[in-house]
Order: structure tokens, then sequence, then C-alpha cells
């Protein structure tokens, strides 16, 4: 049998996942999910969703709680200027990270 007949395809598949703010459809963005199990096999599920000015990240242990986390989250940074309002900032690990 040939190499070339044995080769798998270099493949990464993605699940997406969307969040909107409110019951507004023109406002949906769309990001990653990650499903990971722990070591007592509870569900672990992760997501990042790009906005026009920056992201939002959630991690919750159903696909609903963090569906509607994503949602709120959306909701905040668009009508609520959350990316806005910048206060404190403390660098941690080499990182800023911001607080009020």
């Amino acid at each position: 049998m040939d190499d070339q007949e044995n080769k798998k395809p270099n493949l990464q598949i993605t699940e997406l996942f969307g969040a909107k703010a409110g019951n507004d459809w023109y406002r949906f963005f769309y990001g990653i999910i990650k499903r990971n199990v722990d070591q007592n096999g509870n569900p672990h599920l992760y997501s990042k969703i790009t906005m026009d000015n920056g992201f939002v990240c959630s991690c919750s242990e159903s696909q609903q709680k963090l569906s509607r986390k994503l949602d709120e989250l959306v909701l905040l940074v668009l009508d609520y200027e959350l990316h806005a309002n910048i206060s404190k900032t403390s660098k941690i690990a080499n990182e800023q990270f911001y607080h009020s």
C-alpha cells in the first residue's frame, strides 16, 4: 500500500457558538466553543465570542447556562459599554487585568 493512501488529512474541526444582545438578531456574534470533562466526569464548556470592539468569554457546566451568560455579556458590552469603562488595572502574571 502506498504512503499517500495512508495519510490522513490535517483537519481541525471547530464548533461554533453564538451570542446575541437580548432578542435582537441584528446584534448577533459568534465564536468558538470547547467542551471538556473534568477528572470527576463533570462537563466543562468554554466559549470565546468575538465582537466588533473586543471579545467576551465565559465557561459553564451546561450549554444553556453558557448561552445565557454570553448573551448577558454581549448586552453589557453593547448597551452598557462594559469594555469602555476601564477603571483600575492590576498586573498579574505579566497581564493587565481590569477591575473596579
